[in-house]
C-alpha cells in the first residue's frame, strides 16, 4: 500500500490537536514542547538527549516524537539527533481537528506527517494476526461545529521493520535507487507488480514496512488482505506484489 497523495475519504484535511492561529503551529506540537520545557533536565535528557542548548531541544523534540510513529525505534532520522525511543504515555496525539466534515472515512486512514490512524475493526484484525506486534493509540476525530467521527480511531505505530526488496528480482522499470540504501518506486498497478521480495526474510509476518522505504510503503500479507476484504473495510489501494 502506499500512502494517500491527495485530501479525501483515506486522507483528511485537518491537524493534530488543532492549529493555534497564531503561529501556524498544530497543538500537538504546543502541547509537546511545552511539556517538555516543564520536565527536570535529567527527564529532558531521557526524553530526547539533544546535542544544542534547551531552547533547540524543546522546538526539535515534537519532530523527534512525530518521528517514532513512522520510523523503526533506533533509527536515527538526522544525524545530531538521538536515536529513536518508545513512545512515551504522553507523546501519541490526542485528536485531529479537520476543517470540514467527512460523511464517511476509511477504516486505515493517514493523518498528518506520514502518520497513519485505523478504526476498531482494522485493530482487531491486526491484533488477532499478529498479537503485541504494534502499536495503537486511541485519537478522536473531530470535525466542525463540534462534532465527533462516530467510529473510534487508533494511530497506529507498525512495530516490524524488514529489508526483504530483492532488487535482482524486481523489473528494472519498477523502482530505482534512492541514495546508497534507499529506493523508491513508480505506484502503478504495473509498477507494484514488478516489486519483488524475499519470504525468507519477512517470514510470516502480516503487516510490516521495508526498512529501504520506510513509511513509503506499507506491506500486508495476502491472509490480512484477505480479513479485510471479508470485514468489508475499506482502505487506500492494496497492490499485488511478487513473494521470491
Amino acid at each position: 500500500m502506499n500512502l494517500p497523495s491527495g485530501f479525501g475519504e483515506f486522507w483528511p484535511d485537518g491537524e493534530f490537536e488543532g492549529e493555534d492561529t497564531d503561529d501556524n503551529d498544530s497543538g500537538w506540537r504546543i502541547r509537546l514542547r511545552s511539556y517538555y520545557k516543564a520536565q527536570a533536565p535529567e527527564e529532558q535528557e531521557r526524553l530526547f538527549d539533544y546535542p544544542g542548548d534547551d531552547v533547540g531541544a524543546a522546538h526539535f523534540y515534537p519532530g523527534y516524537v512525530s518521528g517514532k510513529f513512522i520510523h523503526e525505534v533506533g533509527t536515527k532520522i538526522s544525524p545530531d539527533r538521538p536515536p529513536l525511543t518508545p513512545i512515551e504515555p504522553h507523546e501519541p496525539p490526542q485528536f485531529f481537528q479537520t476543517i470540514k466534515t467527512y460523511p464517511s472515512l476509511g477504516s486505515l486512514i493517514m493523518l498528518n506527517n506520514r502518520i497513519v490512524a485505523v478504526d476498531a475493526s482494522l485493530k482487531d484484525i491486526i491484533d488477532l494476526l499478529e498479537p503485541a506486534m504494534h502499536q495503537f493509540f486511541p485519537i478522536e476525530i473531530r470535525m466542525p461545529k463540534g462534532a465527533v467521527f462516530p467510529k473510534q480511531y487508533y494511530t497506529l505505530a507498525i512495530g516490524q521493520y524488514f529489508d526483504s526488496f530483492s532488487p535482482e528480482h524486481s523489473s528494472p522499470a519498477s523502482w530505482y535507487k534512492d541514495g546508497d540504501y534507499q529506493f523508491k518506486h513508480l505506484d502503478r498497478k504495473s509498477d507494484m507488480a514488478g516489486l519483488a521480495f524475499s519470504s525468507s526474510v519477512f517470514g510470516k509476518a502480516h503487516l510490516w514496512r521495508e526498512r529501504r522505504r520506510r513509511e513509503g510503503l506499507t506491506c500486508f500479507s495476502d491472509e490480512l488482505k484477505a480479513e479485510i476484504e471479508k470485514a468489508s473495510l475499506r482502505t487506500p489501494r492494496l497492490y499485488k506484489m511478487k513473494e521470491v
